[in-house]
């Protein structure tokens, strides 16, 4: 995930909502105070000759009387306003989605050797990245061959790269293209999988050992 693509989603996204808010809020505040500031009468003499009074009063009974009318149609009656629907396109009271793990978790069981880009990468907690590219028989630490890694990009706040090592891959759904890791999604700092493997590294000192 870019940079730009983070800052849009933790920053912009949450702010649209309540500043559109704000701003039809006081859209309404001017549009009610210009429109009574233009029928006042400054030469008026008692309180039922101002006309600004009687204008405030018969729009509120009008917006009142329309409500009323509303809420007493027939069940069906009144089309979209029917429907019993929030920001969005789905029903307030229809019953949750599943985890979207469990819509995941399709099909028969699959192997590592069926990871290939593009592939869901699932932790405990959800949805963690997404398979760019394989890397096999990567040389370890301490020399050994490793099976292999899974180069993904994060979603969701993760880490933009990670190196993940195909023995934490606990089950493989080749349906759904989804692979799923045995770890929690805010583990990978602990596991060091934000950094490459070491044979990656251009810079890395070369270890000595010796027998005393």
């Amino acid at each position: 995930m870019s940079a730009q693509q983070k800052f849009y989603r933790n920053f912009v996204l949450p702010g649209i909502f309540p500043i559109s808010i704000i701003f039809l809020t006081i859209t309404l505040i001017v549009l009610v105070g210009e429109t009574l500031l233009h029928v006042v009468d400054h030469n008026w003499k008692k309180e039922f000759e101002r006309p600004e009074l009687w204008v405030a009063t018969i729009g509120a009974l009008a917006i009142l009387g329309i409500a009323a009318f509303l809420a007493t149609r027939p069940a069906g009656s009144l089309g979209k306003l029917d429907q019993p629907l929030a920001i969005g396109s789905r029903p307030i009271l229809a019953d949750p989605l599943p985890p979207i793990d469990v819509l995941a978790r399709r099909g028969p069981l699959g192997t590592i050797d069926d990871i290939q880009p593009g592939y869901a990468l699932y932790a405990r907690n959800g949805q963690l990245g997404i398979a760019r590219e394989m890397l096999r028989d990567v040389p370890s630490e301490v020399g050994y061959l490793r099976k292999g890694f899974v180069y993904a990009q994060g979603v969701h706040g993760a880490n933009d790269e990670m190196w993940i090592p195909l023995e934490a891959v606990s089950a493989v759904y080749t349906e759904t293209r989804s692979a799923f890791i045995a770890i929690a999604g805010d583990e990978i700092e602990a596991y060091g999988w934000q950094n490459p493997p070491a044979s990656f590294n251009l810079r890395r000192e070369k270890e000595t050992y010796t027998l005393y």
